[in-house]
Parts: C-alpha cells; structure tokens; sequence
C-alpha cells in the first residue's frame, strides 16, 4: 500500500490519485476532516468507535465505548459532535474528552451539518428512522424538530452560498429537498431515480456530491442539479462523505467493505454562480499597507469595509 502525507496528497494526484485504507475499519459510516491536525476522523458503526488517521496515515482510536452507531460527524470550532443511537455527543478534538451527551429523543440520528449565521451556530441532524429534522442550538444546548417527511432523511448539507438546507433520502427515486428554515417546509429539487441515497457534500465551486447505493457511486450535480456526472465507482455501499475544499479530496467511507477512499477531484470555478455585489473597489494595497499594482499579490479594499486577499499565479 502507497502511504502518503496527506497534507502532500495535492501534489502527488499523479502518482497516487486514488488511495484506500482499510486497517482496523469496522462499518466505516461518515467522516470529517480536522483542517487544524489534517487529520481525519471516521465513525466505526460496527463498533463504537472515532477513528483519527492522521497526516502520516497512522490510525488511531479516538474515542470508544459509544454505545450506538456512531454515524454522523460534525466539526464546529474545537469539537466533534457525533449523531449516536436518540443522542447528540461531542469530543474535544486535541484530547479525545468527551464534552457533550445530549437527548435529542431521537431513534436513529443520522446526518449532521452545521449553520453558522450572524455568530450562531445551529446543527441540523437528521432522525432516519423517525423521519425527521431536528435543529440544535449549540449555545442554548436546546434543541427543535423542524420537520418530518414521508421518506427516510439521510445525509444533510449545509449550502451557505445559496443560504439553504439540502437532505438527501433513501428509497427509490430518492429526491434531494431543500429545507425553508422560516417556514419549516420542504421543496424537491430533483428525483435523482438513484436508489438509497446516503451522504451529500459540497465543493468550494458550488458542486454536489451525492453518495447512492444503488449505483456504489458518487455522482456530481451542479449547483442547481440540472447537471449530473459519475466522480467514482466501484465503491460498496459508500456513506456518508466529505469533500476537502483546502486540497480537493473527496473522502468516501465504504460500509460495506471496510475501507475508505480518498479521491483527489478539483472541482471546476466556471460552475461557481456569480452574485450581484454592490461593494466598489477603493484601494489595492500591498502585504504591509502600501498602494500597489504588483501582479501577483494584492489586497482589495471595499467601501463596505471588507477586503480580499489576491495570490495569482503567471
């Protein structure tokens, strides 16, 4: 087996563009990267366990005795919080300390993600069973039911370039919804008529990604699913994935042969929406202050006070 630096990864997609690790995985369900460590760290269903495999590709327990799942995983600041069996738990992600051991009064939690809107961070879980939505409030430690569906809820995805909540549902035809937040009601994107739907990311462009079992597959959709094409198969019963926006890795755990893959997928700017910005550029200054016309590296500032850093590369 190739072991590479994750943190290397980027540069080596030539060589070694699709890497499998398959050691001590047991139901290998979501997985989450720690852009801090560079580590991952993936929930063993099967038996009770957070695994960490780290930027040399040692992996490691994180944290054990869960009792149900674990299935989803959510990183927010220096916690990971964890969907097991009706509750909500969370581990400090340098220690391993558990910090959290919420009821939800859920029956099987499942996909996680977060909303971090004007300095308030909720988490959206996802009840697979009960088919339902439930919103957690990390600063109240409280939580709501949202809503419920006829189908079963899956994996759960954020999406804070176009401000909405995407699920994705197991079944046939399965559909990706988008949740109103204001209203608690829910619309269908697309019947995607793949079956058995389980995780849904997004890339830094604005793409989806979306894990069936039905076609041990990830399929891309653009930013507004009018367009669909096949990243990776051959995959076995491929759960809930993540994709790296710092090195364009797409990370899909495979529940049903205990290995997880690591797929370098850049993903395409030309997708990304553009928006209407009424902000006017003032100034363009160098690193230390200075007004500049320098090519490669620039600050914009705007009348709105904001202000953008600019790296081109000739």
């Amino acid at each position: 087996m190739v072991v590479v630096n994750m943190k290397k990864l980027l540069f080596l997609f030539i060589i070694a563009p699709f890497l499998s690790f398959s050691q001590n995985y047991n139901g290998p369900e979501s997985i989450e990267y720690n852009q801090l460590t560079g580590s991952y760290f993936i929930a063993n269903s099967n038996n009770g366990q957070i695994l960490e495999l780290d930027i040399n590709n040692n992996l490691s327990v994180f944290a054990t005795n869960l009792g149900s799942g674990p299935h989803g995983l959510e990183i927010v600041n220096s916690i990971i919080y964890v969907c097991s069996g009706g509750r909500l738990k969370g581990y400090e992600t340098s220690t391993g300390d558990q910090v959290l051991n919420y009821n939800l009064n859920g029956s099987f939690l499942n996909g996680i993600t977060q909303m971090n809107y004007a300095g308030e961070i909720n988490l959206f879980i996802t009840d697979f069973s009960a088919k339902k939505l439930y919103k957690y409030n990390i600063e109240e430690n409280s939580h709501d039911e949202i809503c419920s569906f006829s189908k079963n809820p899956n994996g759960t995805y954020y999406d804070s370039i176009n401000n909405r909540l995407l699920v994705v549902f197991w079944g046939n035809n399965a559909p990706v919804y988008e949740i109103d937040l204001t209203n608690e009601t829910y619309s269908t994107i697309i019947n995607t008529g793949l079956g058995n739907l389980d995780g849904i990311s997004m890339d830094q462009c604005g793409n989806f990604y979306v894990s069936a079992w039905s076609s041990n597959a990830v399929h891309k959709y653009n930013f507004d699913f009018s367009e669909t094409e096949l990243v990776t198969s051959n995959l076995s019963n491929p759960a809930d994935i993540y994709y790296n926006q710092y090195d364009n890795i797409l990370a899909v755990p495979n529940s049903g042969n205990n290995t997880v893959d690591f797929v370098f997928y850049p993903c395409d700017n030309s997708s990304i929406q553009e928006k209407t910005s009424n902000k006017n550029l003032i100034k363009t200054i160098d690193i230390i202050g200075r007004k500049t016309t320098n090519k490669n590296f620039k600050i914009h500032i705007y009348d709105d006070g904001s202000a953008d850093k600019k790296y081109l590369i000739n």
